[in-house]
């Protein structure tokens, strides 16, 4: 047996396992939000995050319900080949108070999450040599035989953040939306994109390969590949004050996924600073010799032409 196939074979139970943890999580909020003490919550509502709960079937005004399914959503909501990013995933950023015990519950997950994550790298390891394509063509099909063809990685391997220990107070502030250009050249793009289809198999990467060939001298050092954070974080932060008052930080972390904060026995969380639903619109300015074209010139790779003004 190679060594593909030995690691292939480890899939199985530690998705089982993963998907029992999220579901023992789930239950656990869903006991908190239906308990007869309420349990203080702080849920942020931007347009992605009701999008979120929409997919889920779920409302803001049941916060543990809707918090327990996203954390046990670990599959994507529309066949894969239904279109759009596959990369995206579910976020409703914010906080939870939490008994000791549903902390438990949410370290067995992350500890779940975590061989998870560890064995489909070792499997990908395993399969370096074959192309890109096939690789993923690859554990998509052990995933489907494991029982989860629709296994959304990034939801499977994203940990909940959480505060264990209390702290005395929490902060709250967005980090906006961001953008990175590079440069690249058209040797890169084709060598990418014929990783993406090393068959030639595929219409759609082949006609950018058309393209790419057909780009004219003049317009070869315009190829630019732009890299979007689509959506702002909610960055949080606990604050620990010191025997001499001062103030301690530690970064907890972005918030895609409500914070779970142990609870004080009146079920409250920790003073914690109130922030708007998304973050304050603000203008930058644009080079006057630098533009991007708004639609993509190889959309596989996101890469786009400059423009010159």
């Amino acid at each position: 047996m190679n060594d593909y196939q030995t690691q292939a074979k480890a899939i199985p139970p530690l998705l089982e396992n993963l998907h029992g943890a999220a579901q023992t999580l789930r239950e656990s909020l869903e006991l908190l939000q239906n308990a007869e003490k309420p349990w203080q919550h702080y849920l942020l509502q931007p347009p992605f995050a009701q999008d979120a709960a929409l997919s889920l079937n779920q409302t803001f005004e049941r916060p543990y319900s809707l918090s327990g399914a996203l954390y046990s959503q670990l599959d994507y909501l529309e066949p894969i080949s239904a279109g759009g990013d596959a990369r995206a995933t579910l976020q409703v950023p914010g906080l939870l108070a939490v008994p000791a015990k549903t902390l438990g519950c949410a370290q067995q997950l992350n500890h779940h999450k975590e061989r998870f994550a560890e064995a489909i790298a070792e499997l990908r390891s395993a399969l370096a040599e074959r192309p890109v394509a096939e690789q993923d063509r690859t554990v998509r099909e052990i995933l489907a035989d494991a029982g989860y063809p629709r296994a959304h990685l990034r939801q499977c391997y994203r940990l909940v953040l959480m505060c264990p220990k209390r702290p005395d107070a929490l902060t709250l502030s967005w980090i906006k939306a961001r953008k990175s250009i590079r440069k690249v050249t058209v040797k890169w793009c084709e060598k990418k994109l014929v990783q993406l289809d090393p068959q030639g198999a595929d219409p759609g990467i082949q006609y950018q390969r058309q393209l790419l060939a057909g780009l004219h001298k003049s317009q070869q050092e315009d190829l630019r590949q732009v890299q979007i954070q689509s959506r702002p974080n909610l960055q949080v932060a606990e604050i620990f004050y010191g025997q001499d008052e001062e103030e301690e930080y530690h970064q907890v972390g972005y918030s895609s996924m409500p914070v779970l904060v142990e609870a004080n026995e009146a079920g409250q969380l920790p003073e914690f600073t109130r922030v708007d639903h998304q973050p304050s619109l603000s203008r930058r300015r644009q080079r006057r010799d630098l533009a991007i074209a708004n639609e993509p010139f190889l959309p596989a790779l996101r890469v786009f032409l400059r423009q010159q003004r």
